[in-house]
């Protein structure tokens, strides 16, 4: 996938010299993050992030997603993803992570505009998806910004933090995306 980006926002791919400051974003803002990403507990170290940068290359080689580091201002502030692609069906879901410094700036809603954009008009997509754990406002807020219709919710579907958790669910049809 080329790098996209507007303004004052990057996506781009990420390198394995990016992992310490990939690692260090992470770590940063892990007691925020744990709450909603169950596979924090799994980076403890820059290597972790490093072996994610790779799963992650692989993944997208197979057209099965895409990972972008969201970059403002030239420094590396979270994470946007294709977090799965099924080609059959021409959908995706997206997820996504700020730095929580850098929340409330609008950077995750812009950030998703470019990456739908993306998948619409390059990747020939037809629905784009997010999930969010009820109780994750922001992270609802943002779909629904995004003009996402909330199509429902799956009980007990996400697992964090020892539990389960529903999980909304939200839809984006081509036809109904105006960018």
């Amino acid at each position: 996938m080329k790098t996209l980006k507007n303004k004052d926002i990057i996506l781009r791919n990420f390198s394995v010299s990016d992992a310490d400051k990939l690692f260090n974003l992470v770590d940063k803002n892990r007691d925020y993050l744990e709450e909603w990403l169950p596979w924090l507990h799994s980076v403890k170290k820059a290597e972790d992030s490093a072996k994610k940068i790779s799963e992650w290359k692989e993944k997208e080689k197979k057209g099965e997603g895409v990972n972008r580091g969201i970059w403002f201002q030239g420094q590396l502030v979270g994470v946007i993803s294709f977090i799965y692609v099924n080609n059959d069906n021409k959908k995706a879901e997206i997820g996504y992570w700020l730095d929580k410094n850098h929340q409330g700036k609008g950077i995750v809603t812009k950030s998703c505009e470019l990456l739908i954009d993306y998948g619409f008009n390059e990747l020939k997509l037809h629905r784009i998806e997010i999930s969010c754990a009820q109780g994750n406002n922001k992270s609802c807020a943002i779909a629904e910004r995004l003009g996402f219709t909330k199509e429902g919710y799956f009980r007990q579907s996400g697992f964090l933090n020892g539990k389960f958790v529903d999980m909304n669910w939200y839809g984006l049809l081509k036809s109904d995306w105006k960018k």
